[in-house]
């Protein structure tokens, strides 16, 4: 590690450094947006080679969606965390809703954070392909958040036992990239989407009967 340059500052270990870049990562994302910012624009940040982020990262993929998703767990509010929100679930439509403040939290805040435009804004190919070549990071991360309360609201018999978790936070989270990707033919506040989601989440997530 000591050979490298990492200007005076050199990291102490491997995830040191992989932190390290991420952040010279968001911080060309700042500067030059994701479309335009490159692997020689991180290494410049981050005083190394190019050579160098490749011994932390495979891909420029790889690296901008770690920079995006740790600025989304930074960005979003920390009562999502807390359980404020899922802390007065007491009927099947409290299960709903309080899935709904979740995915209407995490638009809001995604879209007051300019750091986060590129999960909005269509920059081209590049976009689409750091987006698409690390997804399956994207869905883990966002199954790891609803997983726990998808199986409490199931125990509870609030939500649709039938449905299995993982798919479900699939699901949600393909609508809301839909929802953050694609204008649609309505402009909603975060209260009209509220309704707008309950109203379509309801038939689904809740058990019949």
């Amino acid at each position: 590690m000591s050979g490298l340059r990492w200007g005076e500052d050199v990291p102490a270990d491997t995830a040191a450094a992989r932190q390290r870049l991420i952040e010279a990562a968001g911080a060309c994302i700042d500067r030059f947006g994701l479309a335009k910012s490159t692997l020689e624009d991180v290494a410049a940040e981050a005083s190394v080679s190019r050579q160098t982020v490749y011994r932390y990262f495979s891909s420029r993929d790889e690296l901008f969606l770690e920079a995006l998703l740790v600025e989304l767990q930074r960005a979003a509010p920390p009562e999502i965390s807390d359980g404020e929100v899922t802390g007065s679930i007491r009927t099947p439509e409290d299960a709903v809703a309080a899935l709904v403040e979740v995915e209407v939290r995490i638009l809001s805040a995604i879209r007051g954070n300019p750091k986060l435009a590129a999960l909005l804004d269509n920059e081209g190919d590049s976009v689409r392909a750091t987006l698409s070549g690390a997804s399956q990071l994207l869905f883990r991360y966002h199954e790891n958040e609803l997983r726990p309360w998808l199986e409490m609201g199931q125990q509870a018999g609030f939500l649709n036992t039938e449905l299995e978790p993982g798919e479900m936070a699939e699901w949600l989270l393909r609508m809301t990239l839909s929802l953050m990707t694609v204008e649609g033919p309505h402009r909603r506040g975060a209260e009209q989407l509220r309704e707008y989601l309950r109203t379509y989440l309801t038939p689904v997530l809740v058990p019949p009967g």
